[in-house]
């Protein structure tokens, strides 16, 4: 098995991030070629290479075009400047909401920063024994209750209901699954089906997994998510339809199917979360301060262009600087304004870790091969939008609903509803992710303005947890955006939204592989260019798409590579 495949193993079988939970615990080896290092980006991969190669002796600057860090790691909360939510206690995610406890490097390094974390319940829970293990830790983990609710063809059913064995999954929810079908399997639910096709797959891989990923990947590489369903089973269109909506999968069916087969051994009922306490962007910023990476970083500066100097070798930059702001500004916000200015500067080697989406506005010379271009250009990002609610009261952890924790499923265009863990005790002000969505479910609310999206995010809300219109009503009118929809927008609280796809620093919320680009991009995604002198990180680079991970694996891998001399390395004497 080639190493850039290494990220499909289970963590406890990869040897390639066992060593580098070792680096995490006592940094890389101390280098004897000490070098000038640029980084480009100041999410967790580019943050993550500056820290170990600051302690390795190299000395190492970050631009970053935004005024924070962290990327995709954003957290709604109030401060001084903006007010997002009523009640001061609440925050959300607009972009990493959870972390599986699989992934091992994460979590070391949240230790190490000493935040806290709880359980991000992925399945709805019993209240007083989630009350019970969010105060002491060591007592059981609480019972899956799954009462949230599926919400489609007009049906509302409960989760337990339709997860009894051998529920009526036509009378339930009307998907008109084919007689032959039925008798198929003795369970028709979406989740049993899939299964019914993946656990053979997931079976092989197990038996010998350095063997069989690369067996797995040459048989179904240029499958799509679809294309897998129509040609390997017997399954119905109905049925094809029923996993794509159930099973988060249907925005995704024109996707790579190994992508697809990747995600469902970390999304699955068995994995725990975590998410931190206080919010997630407390580890980006918390890193940020641990490792004294103020003394290392431009902030306002959008790179524009990246230059070798044919004669020396050396590396420069071009940026478009965002806003002239005063020192004032960035002591304010925790961050040191450097004096000399970054184009002025010249670069022994260069860490790219933006997005390649973003990379394409880069002007690059001399350029960069073939292959790595076609990366660049071809590598695909998909959309992402989120729309949050707050309520001034937790309604959905009372009768008749008792849920907590836990999401809820629908084909209205929420598509996925997901309720805090978090503050389950408190009966006050909570917020509700009222519609997670991806690809082209994402960017049809990407079409609306803010407050079009709360609108229609909140009355899909309503309707899919009742039928009764007073219960509507009730329900929206605990919305704080109620009473302040007629404010003007600048001013509007009690909900945010985040579309990544429209985010000018991110260009996308994830690397997600069409059919066939693991095995023909992924070699060059990770490539290194100008002789061993630029290197590329990010989750992009990594088999951990859109995970924290997978940003934090690629970070170590390019400290590596600058550490142990690349360019020496690619043109031996």
């Amino acid at each position: 098995m080639e190493n850039y495949l290494h990220g499909l193993l289970d963590e406890d079988n990869d040897p390639i991030i066992q060593e580098y939970l070792k680096f995490i615990d006592n940094g890389i080896p101390t280098t004897r070629n000490p070098k000038n290092v640029l980084i480009i980006g100041a999410g967790m991969a580019g943050m993550v290479a500056a820290s170990m190669l600051k302690q390795a002796g190299h000395q190492v600057t970050i631009v970053e075009s935004n005024t924070r860090v962290g990327g995709r790691i954003k957290t709604f909360r109030n401060t001084e400047d903006k007010k997002y939510f009523e009640s001061d206690k609440v925050y959300a995610e607009a972009g990493a909401m959870r972390i599986p406890t699989i992934h091992q490097m994460v979590l070391k390094y949240i230790d190490q920063l000493k935040l806290k974390t709880q359980p991000f319940y992925y399945l709805a829970v019993d209240k007083d024994e989630a009350i019970a293990h969010q105060k002491d830790p060591e007592s059981p983990f609480p019972k899956i209750t799954r009462n949230s609710l599926l919400y489609v063809n007009y049906r509302r059913v409960v989760q337990n209901v339709y997860f009894k064995d051998k529920a009526n999954i036509n009378e339930l929810l009307d998907y008109h699954l084919e007689t032959s079908e039925q008798n198929l399997y003795e369970n028709q639910r979406a989740d049993v089906l899939l299964a019914n096709m993946m656990n053979p797959l997931k079976a092989f891989i197990a038996q010998d997994p350095e063997k069989n990923w690369p067996l797995l990947i040459e048989r179904f590489g240029e499958y799509s998510m679809r294309r897998f369903l129509v040609e390997q089973t017997l399954y119905s269109d109905n049925a094809i339809e029923m996993i794509g909506v159930l099973q988060n999968l249907e925005s995704r069916m024109a996707y790579d199917f190994i992508q697809s087969f990747i995600e469902s051994n970390i999304i699955k009922d068995s994995t725990r979360f975590v998410e931190i306490v206080g919010g997630s962007d407390l580890l980006p910023t918390e890193f940020f301060k641990a490792h004294q990476l103020e003394d290392n970083t431009y902030f306002d500066c959008r790179v524009t262009s990246l230059k070798q100097i044919p004669e020396t070798g050396k590396i420069k930059i071009g940026v478009d600087i965002e806003t002239v702001r005063d020192h004032a500004f960035y002591e304010k916000i925790g961050f040191k304004a450097l004096k000399t200015p970054v184009t002025e500067l010249e670069f022994d080697e260069v860490i790219v870790t933006i997005p390649f989406s973003a990379l394409r506005h880069v002007y690059v010379t001399p350029g960069f091969s073939q292959l790595k271009r076609k990366a660049i250009r071809e590598l695909h990002y998909d959309s992402a939008t989120k729309i949050l609610l707050e309520f001034r009261e937790k309604w959905w952890q009372k009768a008749p609903y008792h849920i907590v924790g836990g999401g809820s499923i629908t084909d209205f265009s929420n598509r996925f509803v997901y309720y805090p863990s978090q503050d389950i005790a408190d009966e006050e002000h909570g917020v509700i992710l009222a519609s997670y969505c991806w690809s082209d479910e994402a960017s049809r609310w990407d079409s609306m303005d803010d407050d079009d999206r709360y609108f229609y995010a909140l009355k899909n809300l309503a309707i899919m947890h009742s039928d009764d219109e007073e219960e509507q009503k009730r329900i929206i009118n605990l919305a704080v955006i109620t009473s302040s929809i007629k404010k003007d927008a600048s001013s509007r609280i009690g909900a945010a939204t985040q579309s990544w796809m429209r985010d000018p620093y991110a260009y996308g919320e994830a690397a997600i592989f069409n059919p066939g680009q693991l095995h023909l991009l992924q070699k060059h995604i990770i490539s290194t260019e100008w002789n061993g002198k630029a290197h590329f990180a990010g989750e992009h680079t990594s088999l951990k798409h859109a995970w924290i991970e997978g940003a934090i694996e690629s970070g170590i891998r390019a400290a590596l590579e600058v550490n142990e001399d690349m360019a020496s390395l690619n043109n031996p004497r």
